[in-house]
C-alpha cells in the first residue's frame, strides 16, 4: 500500500508545481490554449481575445495583470485566453508571430467555419483591451444581422469621415484624408489616384511627432498625390491586410494597388513631399500646354478657381507669332518646345499656356511684352504676382537655362504692371493654317486715267 501512495503523492506534487509555474493561473479567467485544444475552444466561444506570449519575455509579464483584469471584465462575454509559443511552437508558426507578446482576435469565419484572425495594434490597458473586443464582437454580431455596426469609442474609436479632407479625429480639418474600413477600399484601392497613407495609432508618440508634417505634405501636395491617413485603433481591418507591425507605417498606393511600396524615407515634410512627387513624376504624364482662350482656362490653369483648382507655382505664358508669319507649322515647333519643357519639369507645379500675340494686349501690357517681338515667353508666380521675360531665343535649350535659372532666384522677378487684366474669350486655334485673304483685283490704267 505504502508504494501507490507514494506515486500519487508524487503526482500530485508534480501537478502542483506545473500550477505554480503556470504563466496564468488554471483557474483564473484567462483560458490557456494550446496546440491541442485551441480549434475547439475557439469554435465553442466563437470569438477569442487571444494572446500569445512567451514566459520569459518581460513585455509580456508587464501585461499579465491587465490582461488578466480584461479577461475577468470579459467573463460570459468575450473569451479571453492565452498560448504559451514557447511550448507551443506550432500555434505559433501557424499564426506567424514575429515578437512576444502578440495579441490577435481569433473568430469563427461564419461562411467557411474556419478560424481567422484580426490582429490588434490599440493600448495595452485593460480598458484599451475591452474596448476592442466589445467593439469587435458588436461588429460581428451586427454583421450577423446584415447590418453595419457604428464604431466604438475609447482607444476602438475613429474618424469615419467618408471622403475629402478630415473633419474630426486627429486629423480633423485639414487636407489629410481620413480612411477606414469602410471607405479605404473604394477611396485608394480602386482609384486611378497616387496615394501615400499613414497608418497610425493616435497614443503613439512617433505618430504624434510625424503630424505637422504630415499635415503640411497633404497640403502641398493637393492635386498630386493624395495623403491619407488609418487609425489602426480603430480600423484593425485595414491595417492587419497589410501587415503593419508598428506606427507610424507609410506606404505608397501607386499605379499597382496590389503592390505598395514601404516609405522609408525622412519623417519631415521637405523629405515626404520630395518623395511623392518623385513617384508622380514616374508615373504621372506631363501638363499638355492650354492655349489661353477664356478667363476661365486663366483659372484653372494658373490662377487657381473655386472649383478647387490650386494655383499653380509658376505659370508659363507664351505670346505666339500671327499664323499667318509662322503657319500652322511653326505654331506647332513652339507648342511642341512647350511640350518637351513639360516634360522636364512635370514633377513641379508649373502650367504652360499659349495665345497668339496681340490677342490678349491687356496680358501684354501686364508683362511688358507685346506688339512686336513675338515669340515672347514669360514666367508668371501668381502668389507675389511678379514675372520674368525670357531674353533668350525661344529654343529648348535656352528655356531650359532659363527656368534653372529662374529656380536659383537669378533672373530678377519684376512686379507686375498694373492690375492682372482679364483673357478675353477667343474661339481656339483649329490646327490649320490660316487663310490669306484674296486681294481686291483692280486695272491699273483706272488709276493712271485718274490721274490724268
Amino acid at each position: 500500500m505504502a508504494m501507490p501512495r507514494f506515486v500519487a503523492a508524487v503526482a500530485v506534487l508534480g501537478l502542483l508545481i506545473v500550477n505554480a509555474n503556470a504563466f496564468y493561473s488554471p483557474n483564473g479567467p484567462v483560458v490557456e490554449l494550446t496546440a491541442s485544444n485551441l480549434k475547439s475552444k475557439v469554435k465553442s466561444a466563437g470569438i477569442v481575445l487571444t494572446e500569445f506570449y512567451a514566459p520569459w519575455c518581460g513585455h509580456c509579464q508587464s501585461l499579465k495583470p491587465a490582461w488578466e483584469q480584461a479577461a475577468k471584465a470579459l467573463k460570459g462575454i468575450v473569451a479571453v485566453g492565452a498560448v504559451d509559443c514557447d511550448t507551443h511552437k506550432e500555434v505559433a508558426g501557424e499564426y506567424r508571430i514575429q515578437g512576444f507578446p502578440t495579441i490577435k482576435l481569433l473568430y469563427v469565419d461564419d461562411a467557411t467555419g474556419s478560424i481567422k484572425s484580426l490582429d490588434y495594434n490599440g493600448g495595452r490597458t485593460a480598458k484599451d483591451l475591452v474596448t476592442f473586443a466589445l467593439d469587435k464582437a458588436k461588429s460581428l454580431a451586427m454583421k450577423r444581422l446584415g447590418e453595419k455596426a457604428s464604431s466604438g469609442s475609447g482607444s476602438s474609436s475613429g474618424s469615419s469621415s467618408g471622403s475629402g479632407s478630415g473633419s474630426d479625429g486627429f486629423y480633423g480639418g485639414t487636407d489629410v484624408v481620413t480612411l477606414t474600413s469602410d471607405n479605404f477600399r473604394t477611396q485608394v484601392v480602386k482609384s486611378n489616384d497616387l496615394w501615400l497613407v499613414e497608418m497610425y495609432a493616435p497614443w503613439c508618440g512617433h505618430c504624434k511627432a510625424l503630424k505637422p508634417a504630415w499635415i503640411e505634405a497633404a497640403s502641398e501636395l493637393a492635386g498630386k498625390v493624395k495623403i491619407g491617413a488609418v487609425d489602426c485603433t480603430a480600423h484593425q481591418t485595414v491595417c492587419s491586410e497589410y501587415g503593419v507591425q508598428g506606427y507610424p507605417t507609410i506606404k505608397f498606393f501607386g499605379a499597382d494597388k496590389r503592390s505598395p511600396q514601404d516609405y522609408q524615407g525622412g519623417r519631415d515634410s521637405g523629405s515626404i513631399v520630395s518623395f511623392a512627387m518623385a513617384k508622380f513624376a514616374e508615373q504621372v504624364p506631363p501638363p499638355e500646354p492650354v492655349e489661353l482662350t477664356s478667363q476661365s482656362v486663366f483659372e484653372s490653369e494658373c490662377l487657381g478657381d473655386s472649383s478647387g483648382a490650386k494655383a499653380r507655382r509658376l505659370c508659363l505664358v507664351a505670346f505666339l507669332p500671327d499664323l499667318l508669319d509662322s503657319k500652322a507649322a511653326g505654331r506647332n515647333r513652339y507648342i511642341n518646345i512647350l511640350k518637351k519643357t513639360a516634360e522636364a519639369y512635370k514633377d513641379k507645379p508649373y502650367s504652360y499656356l499659349w495665345v497668339q500675340g496681340a490677342v490678349q494686349e491687356g496680358l501684354e501690357s501686364n508683362f511688358g511684352v507685346g506688339g512686336f517681338g513675338y515669340p515672347a515667353l514669360v514666367a508668371f508666380n501668381p502668389a507675389d504676382k511678379k514675372y520674368t521675360v525670357c531674353k533668350s531665343a525661344f529654343e529648348l535649350n535656352h528655356v531650359k537655362d532659363w527656368i534653372e535659372a529662374m529656380r536659383m532666384g537669378g533672373t530678377g522677378a519684376l512686379p507686375l504692371q498694373g492690375s492682372l487684366a482679364s483673357i478675353k474669350s477667343i474661339t481656339p486655334w483649329d490646327g490649320q493654317d490660316a487663310k490669306e485673304e484674296a486681294a481686291d483685283e483692280f486695272d491699273l490704267s483706272d488709276i493712271l486715267n485718274e490721274e490724268l
